[in-house]
């Protein structure tokens, strides 16, 4: 069984947010961390893993985003996954919701889990799952 994780580098919650006023985007130049509701979702990944009643044989941590979304994915193997997928195109950059579902949605396709789990919602948009 394999389980795909969907995993997001968002900006620190203890820095106050804020909009770029020239592109109207969330500024995100400062730290950033994962998100921490995907942190639940690596956690209740791993649980089913050593749990072995399911047989999960992998979990992939799974992101889209600039470079240093890359980060995000190195926490999540340091939290149990055992690989990560990276989605990074200049042609994704500043994707809205439905462009990045899409694009997500086709990694998933590709990696044809038996399972797919996120966290709750994003820290940084709160865009709900």
């Amino acid at each position: 069984m394999k389980i795909c994780v969907l995993v997001k580098e968002v900006p620190d919650a203890a820095v106050e947010k804020r909009i770029n006023a020239s592109t109207g985007r969330l500024d995100r130049s400062g730290e950033k961390n994962l998100n921490p509701f995907d942190t639940h979702a690596i956690e209740a990944a791993m649980q089913l893993k050593e749990g072995g009643a399911l047989g999960v044989d992998e979990v992939v941590a799974v992101t889209m985003g600039p470079e240093s979304a890359k980060r995000a994915l190195t926490k999540a193997v340091s939290l149990g996954a055992d690989r990560s997928l990276h989605l990074s195109d200049d042609a994704l950059a500043g994707s809205d919701v439905n462009g990045t579902g899409y694009a997500l949605a086709k990694a998933l396709e590709a990696e044809a889990p038996d399972l797919v789990l996120l966290g709750q919602q994003s820290d940084d948009g709160e865009c709900y799952t």
